[in-house]
């Protein structure tokens, strides 16, 4: 008998630490991966700030967020070129015609003053080969997946996805209340939680959140309550809520019920946008 409820208390704590791993969505496994490639290094922690880059044009690495984005990449397919390559080719193409019109310009300018010895055209920006620091090129190093959890990572720091202007709305009240703050940028990575049950505050899509939010009314009951009755009501869920950390913020005579609707239009448009 004692080794049977041993087994069973075996088993069940088992299951239940099963159950507390957190089901990564791809922002979030890309996040992980490029904390492993390095990436943070240079375009700083989750890319929202770079670091110096003395010659370049604008004296740093770009981060990802505060519209730069919209100045290096202008569609997904320039976000994988940049990730496997090192640069698109539209760039790429770019810098060597402005190289070499610029060689034919210092030449014209030595043809034109042979007696005048050296002529210096600084200052001048480095070319991009010069710079300290180079966009590595990963192609020989991630595989097709791997590539499309980057991608689905920057897209969120950088705010790059196109969505219509209803959830764009709501993703303006929701940045505007702090939201982004614990969900992650644009509510799709989350940060740590100590003692919480997944460890994490999740983010607004993935399996992680269709456990904690099963419908409208448990969407409304998060953001006004701060909780909801199924959570309030389970035992285990009551331990793990109480005891966490990171608590959920009640918004109930903070915002109005348009704002409430528009960020609850904005979590939809997530959910019916991605996996």
């Amino acid at each position: 008998m004692l080794a049977a409820l041993t087994l069973g208390g075996l088993a069940a704590w088992g299951f239940i630490n099963y159950a507390r791993e957190p089901e990564l969505t791809a922002e979030l496994r890309g996040y992980a991966l490029a904390e492993e490639l390095g990436c943070h290094g240079c375009h700083g922690p989750r890319g929202t700030g770079g670091v110096a880059n003395p010659g370049s044009r604008d004296g740093d690495v770009p981060a990802w967020d505060g519209g730069t984005a919209m100045m290096f990449v202008r569609n997904d397919d320039e976000i994988r070129e940049w990730i496997m390559d090192g640069k698109p080719w539209r760039l790429a193409l770019r810098d060597s015609l402005d190289a070499r019109r610029r060689a034919n310009r210092e030449q014209r300018i030595r043809d034109a003053f042979p007696k005048a010895g050296e002529v210096s055209l600084h200052p001048r920006p480095l070319e991009p080969a010069e710079l300290p620091l180079t966009m590595p090129a990963y192609r020989d190093v991630i595989d097709e997946h791997q590539l499309e959890d980057l991608v689905a990572y920057y897209k969120a720091v950088a705010d790059y996805t196109e969505m219509p202007e209803d959830a764009r709305r709501g993703y303006r009240a929701a940045r505007s209340l702090g939201c982004f703050g614990c969900h992650g940028p644009g509510g799709l990575l989350g940060v740590d939680n100590p003692r919480s049950f997944k460890g994490y505050v999740p983010p607004w899509r993935g399996p992680d959140y269709q456990e904690l939010v099963k419908n409208h009314d448990e969407l409304r009951a998060w953001i006004l309550d701060g909780n909801i009755p199924r959570l309030n009501d389970n035992r285990i869920a009551r331990f793990f809520m109480r005891r966490q950390v990171v608590r959920m913020p009640a918004y109930r005579g903070v915002i109005a019920d348009s704002t409430l609707a528009e960020i609850e239009g904005y979590i939809d448009w997530l959910s019916r946008d991605g996996s």
